[in-house]
């Protein structure tokens, strides 16, 4: 069944794109997704690359909603993908999941949070971060506060921060032996469409269908 899924922010700007793979497995990508990693790098790599002001800024602004700064060690998660990918001068190719999750992300220029659905209790709740909530997402420890900032959240009471536009916790990140995906797609109106976004989720849910295996079990964008 999907996951319950409760917004708790209410803003008329944030849209979120939804999509569950259900009965997949994680391995490396396939030829066909590094082949569409490889040309995605060259594009953005290209000197007269940069991201869409428009979609850029939009993004920016509806992260900061409750007061939080999405700048700096806070921006969101695609525009740090976008700026390692042209350090390396291709993708950090990881598995399939976070493969194609990294993919759609560079190319609809949205963050995106991808959760092992598995580990999840309960339903997913979207709100704002506590001032004393925070969550390791890196397996050096480091620490991401949550103040003010889009969280995903699950457990008793929605109490278990688990998921962001900036990082995600590493409770939830998908390793090998994951079998079921959540993703979550933030995006500001003031900067893409329903339909873009529709557009974004429809690619990811495609893809990581196809390259997990498993079955599409809701491809969505919220609120209905």
């Amino acid at each position: 069944m999907p996951v319950t899924i409760n917004l708790a922010i209410d803003d008329p700007r944030l849209l979120l794109g939804i999509v569950e793979v259900s009965a997949g497995n994680v391995h490396a990508s396939s030829p066909e997704l590094l082949k569409s990693c490889e040309a995605l790098a060259a594009e953005v790599c290209a000197e007269d690359f940069s991201l869409d002001e428009t979609k850029r800024s939009s993004v920016r602004r509806v992260l900061k909603l409750a007061g939080f700064s999405a700048t700096g060690r806070n921006k969101p998660a695609h525009e740090f993908l976008l700026a390692d990918v042209r350090e390396r001068g291709s993708f950090n190719m990881i598995n399939n999941c976070v493969d194609v999750n990294n993919y759609v992300s560079l190319k609809h220029a949205l963050p995106i949070s991808i959760l092992d659905s598995g580990k999840l209790l309960g339903a997913l709740t979207v709100r704002i971060g506590g001032e004393e909530e925070s969550y390791t997402f890196n397996n050096a420890g480091h620490e991401m506060v949550l103040k003010k900032s889009i969280v995903l959240a699950h457990g008793p009471e929605s109490s278990m921060p688990t998921g962001g536009p900036v990082k995600d916790s590493m409770a939830t990140k998908i390793f090998e032996g994951a079998t079921d995906f959540i993703a979550v797609l933030y995006a500001s109106t003031e900067g893409f469409s329903r339909e873009a976004v529709q557009s974004a989720v429809d690619e990811m849910a495609t893809l990581l269908a196809r390259e997990t295996g498993g079955t599409v079990v809701r491809q969505a964008v919220l609120p209905d």
